[in-house]
Parts: C-alpha cells; sequence; structure tokens
C-alpha cells in the first residue's frame, strides 16, 4: 500500500465518527470515485456515530488559537471549509474568546496564540484577533450579558471561529458516502484477523463481539478512545481520557439572552462553553490531563467508561470535575451557575502526550492503518483531516507531517495547551477499580484532586438473609487531578 489504496482493493474502515467518516469521503472523492462499493465502513451504532463517541456530541470548538503556527495554519485551511455550502449548515460563527489568568504559566500560551493570529497569513477577511487589555473590554464582548471577575486576565478576542453541531456533521458527512455507494456494516470489532501475506504474518479484518468477521485488503482503524483494546501496544500512546462534561437547560427567554455570546475558553483552568445551541443547551467542559479508568485485567493504563458501559448508570462523574465545572461557568456566567445540571459525564478523548494524531501504516502490518489520536483538538479539522490520512497512506505528506503523526512521532514535542507538563498518562487522575465502585467512591470520600494515594482492600460480607456483598482489592486508588495543567 506505498502507494495508497485504489481499485479493485477494498478497504474496512473500522469506526464511523469524525476520522472514518471523513477518510471515507476523502476516498470516494479520489481514487475510489465509481467505486465506492468497494469501501464498508463497519459501526458498533446502527445509527453512527455511536452516543458515546467523541464526535457525538451538541457541539466542538472551531479555531484557529494554537500558539503552535503549524496547527494554527492548517485550523485556518479547515476554518475556510466550514464556511463553504459543504459544511456551513452546522457551522456557528459565534468568535472566541481566549484567557488566561495573567499568573499563570498559561498566560504565555495565550500571548504566543495572539501573536500567530496577527500574522498575515491568518488574517480573515472581515474578522479580526485584537487583545482584551482590561476586564471591561472582555466583558464588552458578551453583549451585556453578565459575567464574572475577568479582572487580572490575559485574553484576546478572535472574530474567526466559533462552534460546530459536531454529530450532525458527522452524521451529514456519513448520510453523503452513504449516498455515493459506500457500505456500511454493524458491528462492534473486538480482534483483528491476521493471515499470511508473502511469507509475513498480516492483518486480514475483524471479528466482531457479534461473531461476524470483515475481510478486506486494507484495514483502517478510526476507533478513537476504544484503539488500544485492538492494538494494546498502543495502550499508553493512544491513552484514553476521561473530560468532564456539563449541560444546563435555558428556557427560550434565557436562551434569547445569552445567544449570541462567543465561545468563552480559559487556558487556565481548561474550561470551555458554548453558546445555547437551537434547543436552548449551554454545553460546557474542561480539557485537562483527564480521568483515567485502568483495565488491569486488559494489561491497559485506561478503557473508555461510556453510558453504553454495564453498571454506569450507578456511577456519577467525581464530584471534584463536578465542582471545577461549575466554578468554571461561575467565572464567565453566574447566574447559569446557579442553575441545575441537565447533565454530566465523562467525554473520552484519545491522547498522545505530544498532542500529535496518529496517522500511519501499522510498523508490523502493512495491511493496517491506524487513524486516531484525537487529542482533544481534531474535530475542527473535519473538513481537512480524511484528506491528511489519504495522503499518509499515499505517502504524500510533508517531511513534518509523516514525522509527527507516525507511529513514532517526535518525542520532543508536548501538548501546551494543557501546560508544559509531564507526559499525560503519567500523572491522570485514577478512577481505580473495581469499575462500578470507582466514580461512586470518589462520590463518598468526595476525593480532593490533590490528595495523591489512597490505598484500600475492601471486603465485606453480609449474610444470614441479608443482601451478600463483596468488594475485592481496591487497589492503589490514586488521585492526582493535576496530571498537568488544564485547558483545550
Amino acid at each position: 500500500m506505498a502507494r495508497g489504496p485504489s481499485p479493485p482493493s477494498t478497504i474496512l474502515i473500522v469506526g464511523a465518527g469524525e476520522f472514518g467518516a471523513a477518510t471515507a469521503l476523502s476516498l470516494v472523492k479520489g481514487a475510489y470515485a465509481g467505486h465506492e462499493g468497494l469501501i464498508t465502513i463497519l459501526d458498533r451504532a446502527v445509527d453512527p456515530p455511536a452516543v458515546d463517541a467523541a464526535s457525538s456530541d451538541y457541539n466542538k470548538i472551531i479555531r484557529q488559537d494554537y500558539s503552535d503556527p503549524f496547527y494554527a495554519k492548517l485550523a485556518c485551511a479547515a476554518l475556510t471549509s466550514w464556511r463553504t455550502t459543504e459544511y456551513r449548515e452546522h457551522f456557528h460563527e459565534s468568535g472566541i474568546t481566549v484567557s488566561s489568568a495573567r499568573t499563570d504559566p498559561q498566560a504565555k500560551y495565550v500571548r504566543e496564540s495572539l501573536a500567530v493570529n496577527l500574522t498575515p497569513e491568518m488574517r480573515c477577511e472581515g474578522r479580526r484577533a485584537f487583545e482584551l487589555r482590561e476586564a471591561t473590554d472582555a466583558k464588552a464582548q458578551y453583549f451585556g450579558v453578565e459575567t464574572g471577575d475577568l479582572e487580572g486576565n490575559v485574553a484576546y478576542m478572535n472574530e474567526a471561529g466559533g462552534w460546530a453541531d459536531s454529530r450532525g456533521a458527522v452524521v451529514d458527512v456519513l448520510a453523503r458516502v452513504r449516498a455515493l455507494g459506500v457500505q456500511f456494516a454493524v458491528g462492534e470489532a473486538d480482534q483483528l484477523l491476521f493471515g499470511d501475506s508473502k511469507g509475513s504474518k498480516d492483518v486480514r479484518g475483524v471479528r466482531t463481539k457479534q461473531g461476524g468477521a470483515h475481510y478486506a485488503d486494507l484495514v483502517v482503524l478510526c476507533t478513537g478512545a476504544w484503539t488500544s483494546t485492538l492494538l494494546p501496544e498502543l495502550g499508553h500512546d493512544l491513552l484514553p481520557t476521561g473530560q468532564a462534561v456539563g449541560t444546563i437547560q435555558l428556557s427560550p427567554k434565557e436562551a434569547s439572552v445569552y445567544e449570541a455570546v462567543p465561545v468563552a475558553f480559559f487556558l487556565d483552568t481548561g474550561f470551555y462553553c458554548f453558546p445555547p445551541n437551537k434547543d436552548g443547551i449551554v454545553k460546557f467542559a474542561i480539557h485537562d490531563r483527564g480521568w483515567l479508568d485502568p483495565a488491569p485485567h486488559l494489561n491497559l493504563p485506561s478503557i473508555p467508561r461510556t453510558t453504553l458501559t454495564s453498571g454506569y448508570e450507578t456511577q456519577q462523574v467525581p464530584p471534584a470535575a463536578r465542582r471545577a465545572l461549575r466554578e468554571g461557568l461561575r467565572r464567565v456566567y453566574p447566574r447559569l451557575a446557579e442553575k441545575d445540571f441537565l447533565e454530566t459525564r465523562l467525554c473520552w478523548y484519545t491522547d498522545r502526550p505530544s498532542g500529535d494524531w496518529l496517522l500511519d501504516y501499522h510498523p508490523a502490518y502493512k495491511s493496517l492503518f491506524v487513524a486516531s489520536g484525537g487529542s482533544g483538538h481534531a474535530f475542527k479539522f473535519l473538513p481537512v483531516i480524511g484528506d491528511l490520512i489519504v495522503s499518509s497512506m499515499a505517502n504524500t505528506l510533508s517531511p513534518k507531517e509523516k514525522s509527527i503523526w507516525s507511529f513514532g512521532g517526535d518525542p520532543s514535542r508536548i501538548d501546551k495547551s494543557r501546560g508544559e507538563h509531564e507526559p499525560m498518562d503519567s500523572m491522570a487522575v485514577s478512577l481505580a477499580f473495581p469499575k462500578p465502585l470507582v466514580i461512586l467512591l470518589s462520590h463518598t470520600l468526595d476525593v480532593s484532586p490533590s490528595v495523591l494515594g489512597i490505598a484500600r482492600e475492601l471486603r465485606t460480607c453480609i449474610l444470614a438473609g441479608l443482601v451478600a456483598w463483596s468488594v475485592v482489592s481496591v487497589a492503589r486508588l490514586t488521585v492526582d487531578l493535576r496530571r498537568g495543567r488544564p485547558s483545550a
């Protein structure tokens, strides 16, 4: 596959989230135009993307605000595509305020990001990026809406950018490729299937939990936070981390007050908040080093635990995360911070320590390509990520792109949007085990995010007609919320 796939080779794309949908679209616009039936998308949802996929959400930030000029320029190109008829139905260019406390190390990121956005190649006609020198300047961006204390911040407003209905955008791309003839299959990939290729072991397809087998000449894993369950060797390099998300419901009158506000993004805490969507729902979240759900039985540092995971109904988002969500909301919209949460949950990222994606053939299997590692910032690139994936398949990426998105990556790079700290998997908050008790225990103990090292053996048995239960070996409940400085 050194020159990229082409007919009559068949392709199996596993996962119908952002990466899978975009890959299929780029293939059918290119070498597979007229041969769309050679491509199959396998997803665990009947109506993909699955409801617990990272891209299946109310909204995602669409921004070009990076301190790294490489991603800033790429995001600028993606933004141009979001404004076209192909994507603009799902895009809302509300603008975005980017802030950090002046005394926080992340103030440096804000200043660098503004400097990048003021360069000529980043400017967008009719849309400005400008510094907010005083708190009154910042408050003026919210059109008279009551805000919290915005004093002491380094901040700027970028009129280029906003948010997108993420699920709607992915569903639309999937509908387009389906209409063109791409095949769809339902099933949850459980293991890779291998065969012999010219005397070497190679991937031939996947087997599903439902017992089905799907084969193709090229298998493309677009499986997000579940990738390491198929490739355990990537457990640390594609680390699933749970990011706290909350929503509140506004009345129509309240929604009309907040409808014109920009996206608010605070890099010192990682908190960000959207304007209300068409249903009056305000989503807010924290882009942080995240929470882990270790899986020692699989020898993996973390696996996703979502609304579809058995036992999830008995669990709660950790109280430390709920408090951080409410404190973040109070900082920007104090009135909204007093409202009840409509929902709280963990959105599962697939984190690489560098923040760079993994778009590369597996070094041991020439017929297996991995497109994953979104690292919490990939969705804004939906209009261009498919072309980048196909370019990687064809070995036509630039030398820098090829290096940073390779299996080895560039070990000198680190995701500075979350602070210049240790690699992510060494400082995460562990939700420790057993699974049904992890978040519940955090709630019971009201564990502070700064506490490190709670180890306890629990074994209880109630006999003589009472309901018997036992909790065995809750080992190393490690809590350290600050895996690094949060941000988004």
